[in-house]
């Protein structure tokens, strides 16, 4: 009976989750999406689940994007539940599916954090929530895009010689919450917990 009542709500959850974003492309003239959003809901941004929308499948991105392409995407923590394989298929096509002025503003745990407790928590295997498969760095996570295409400006990171950078200056591209800027574990001005955030351009 749960199986039923899990599968059921599925369905309900992608017919209308379907309906919602077909409305949502018909009426906007600038497309901006945001891609395993979970709970993340942004004005004048469509957010998109795996239920009904597949990164990894192409005919999803033929769906809805043939004739209308995106603009923007923001893509918050969820490249890490994928391979590396299907990271470059994502990034693939993502590239063919974007206008040429778009904005892909990315993010990932960092995997050149210098805090052993953090790469704990965000490496495959580690004691985070969800199963994470990856951990990138700003060089691997950059070279992907960029190997289909992609310019690429990369917003917050650190380095290999534990340096943290920033130019993470506003959320008009997309907000990332977990971000040096908006994260509130980072309240006393210290960087406690941030991402690696990468906005990609053509």
């Amino acid at each position: 009976m749960k199986i039923f009542l899990f599968t059921f709500y599925n369905v309900i959850q992608r017919f209308l989750g379907l309906a919602r974003f077909k409305l949502y492309l018909r009426r906007s003239d600038v497309i901006k999406v945001i891609f395993g959003a979970g709970n993340t809901s942004l004005k004048g941004w469509f957010s998109t689940e795996k239920v009904f929308f597949d990164l990894l499948n192409i005919n999803d991105y033929l769906k809805f994007f043939f004739h209308k392409k995106l603009d923007f995407v923001l893509i918050e923590h969820v490249l890490e539940h994928f391979e590396l394989d299907e990271v470059r298929l994502i990034a693939k096509y993502l590239f063919e599916f974007t206008n040429t002025k778009c904005n892909l503003r990315i993010a990932v745990p960092d995997g050149f954090h210098p805090d052993i407790e953090y790469i704990n928590y965000v490496k495959p295997g580690g004691y985070g929530p969800g199963e994470h498969k990856i951990l990138l760095n700003y060089r691997s996570l950059s070279d992907i895009f960029q190997n289909v295409g992609f310019n690429y400006s990369v917003i917050e990171y650190w380095d290999e010689e534990g340096n943290f950078h920033s130019t993470y200056a506003d959320d008009e591209k997309g907000a990332i919450f977990r971000s040096f800027k908006n994260d509130l574990r980072n309240l006393n001005g210290k960087p406690h917990y941030t991402s690696l955030i990468i906005d990609f351009y053509k």
